[in-house]
């Protein structure tokens, strides 16, 4: 670790004492830092990354954490149960910091720009992008850090997954250990297939879909057929169209699944995108998308209301369609897949958390990370709240979340490792075993292990960011016509340098393939 660094952080002296304290407990046992099985999800209770006797003997610190979600009336209660535990452990207290969908990239970007401090924030590929923050040097490389003080996080995340995110040679973040397959889907609610006679399992393509939409449109007036918003897109169809992003979403700059010669095209210019433009303006024109929808950034509790007939699923896996239905207060739901799955560095990236380097006290944030993979008291106590208050256990590795209970945020993939997390409702022990296994057979897209330098580049990301903020909402929600505005956004990509940036990707895949 660079001392000069984090001089004055931690004393010397406690450095060597937290070191010990971690070699001695990554000897408690093997068990405890495995993914939790069908049965190891019974223990509530976890393996210590830090002797309590030695945590009050560092100093108090508090941690920031910044993810997209909406704030969760019961979040205090919860903050208050986790904020004990860290205590006893590390001697620090979380406070959490949920954002809005649709504002979350902004809100962080301005942090960033004026060097506002915060400790912890969830980046990907799609949002907060990670590349474009390594690039502006937003993020701590954490190499030296996670050698040191997540002993847990580095014998639980496979290679795979840190291969995936590196840059040039450094980690900048941390994966979140979840379904990392990559399956194209569509959710409908399984009560409006009844009531509309509509067969999902003749849905082969998206487009397969639209018969759905009318039916609902048709039959029940007071409901939108189809959910895509500004603040919510709910996934992507990268997959199923046929293509992997090399740099990021929303980034121009991506190469066919079947192109072993690795051509980096921009996805924008593609047929393939114009005719999903055209198909959400025929749908918005229908009225099978809300009016709004370009500009609503926040659909949640509409969604939770059960307003939307079906949505993008963003990822197909085991258990998902009962998570969706705990989002949807026990609506059941139907998942079919559009795509095979495929493993991607971009799926792999999709979902993880990174220390700014704004923060105080970069060293207890990796402890604290550290502790929601080694500690299934805390992780269910985030992820689930609190028991016979927010939840009740069905069983000792099932729970249901209590209707009106103040606290059921659904994204126990936002946080660390979620094969440490409870079974919800309907879900049947062993698919985080499934999902592990999913992982692992998935076909490769022919980029994996890809990792592209936005270093290069830095303007031209900056810049077509900008352009596609204002354009991508308006068209993928339908609501302009792509013959006027799609030539419209092309042309200002090329102008703020898409061109430069898909030259420099294949630059930079041309050497690596070598």
């Amino acid at each position: 670790m660079n001392r000069k660094r984090y001089k004055g952080m931690v004393p010397f002296v406690l450095a060597i004492m937290l070191t010990v304290t971690m070699v001695l407990a990554g000897c408690a046992g093997k068990e405890a830092n495995q993914p939790a099985s069908g049965t190891s999800t019974a223990s509530s209770s976890s393996s210590a990354s830090e002797s309590p006797s030695e945590a009050p003997k560092l100093e108090p610190a508090v941690l920031t954490w910044y993810f997209p979600g909406g704030v969760q009336a019961g979040q205090a209660e919860v903050e208050a149960a986790m904020n004990k535990i860290l205590q006893e452990k590390i001697n620090a207290t979380i406070q959490l910091k949920p954002t809005d969908w649709g504002e979350y990239d902004q809100k962080l970007q301005l942090m960033n720009a004026s060097g506002e401090s915060y400790d912890l924030a969830f980046t990907a590929n799609w949002m907060n992008n990670y590349y474009t923050n390594v690039s502006k040097d937003v993020f701590l490389p954490l190499d030296d850090l996670l050698d040191q003080y997540a002993p847990t996080i580095m014998k639980t995340i496979p290679q795979m997954g840190w291969d995936a995110l590196k840059v040039n040679g450094k980690k900048y973040a941390i994966p979140n250990y979840q379904i990392w397959a990559k399956t194209d889907a569509v959710t409908f609610q399984k009560g409006l297939l009844e009531s509309t006679g509509f067969n999902a399992d003749t849905v082969k393509t998206f487009a397969d879909i639209e018969p759905f939409l009318a039916a609902v449109k048709e039959s029940h007036p007071d409901l939108y057929p189809f959910q895509v918003t500004k603040g919510n897109f709910g996934g992507t169809l990268n997959v199923s169209y046929g293509y992997d992003e090399a740099a990021g979403r929303n980034i121009p700059g991506v190469v066919r699944l079947d192109d072993s010669s690795l051509q980096v095209v921009n996805q924008f210019e593609s047929e393939a995108y114009k005719n999903h433009l055209t198909l959400m303006r025929s749908w918005f024109q229908k009225g099978y998308i809300r009016k709004d929808a370009a500009t609503l950034s926040d659909d949640s509790a509409d969604f939770a209301a059960g307003k939307y007939a079906s949505f993008l699923s963003g990822n197909l896996k085991p258990g998902g369609e009962s998570e969706t239905a705990a989002k949807l207060e026990g609506r059941e739901v139907k998942d079919v897949a559009l795509s095979k799955p495929y493993l991607l560095t971009s799926s792999i990236i999709a979902t993880m958390t990174a220390v700014s380097k704004s923060s105080k006290n970069p060293e207890r944030a990796i402890m604290f990370l550290d502790l929601l993979y080694s500690d299934k008291e805390l992780f269910n106590t985030l992820a689930h709240g609190i028991e016979g208050k927010h939840y009740n256990k069905l069983d000792d590795v099932t729970v249901e979340a209590i209707i009106d209970g103040g606290y059921a945020p659904n994204a126990d993939w936002l946080y660390g490792n979620q094969f440490s997390g409870y079974y919800r409702k309907g879900q049947q022990p062993g698919i985080w075993e499934e999902t592990i296994a999913l992982n692992n057979s998935a076909a490769p897209s022919p980029l994996i292990g890809f990792n592209f330098d936005p270093a290069p580049v830095k303007s031209e990301l900056a810049q077509t960011a900008t352009v596609t903020d204002q354009y991508i909402p308006m068209l993928e929600t339908g609501s302009v016509d792509p013959e006027k505005y799609l030539p419209e956004f092309i042309d200002k990509l090329k102008k703020a340098g898409s061109d430069k940036i898909v030259a420099e990707i294949q630059k930079q895949i041309d050497a690596w393939k070598k």
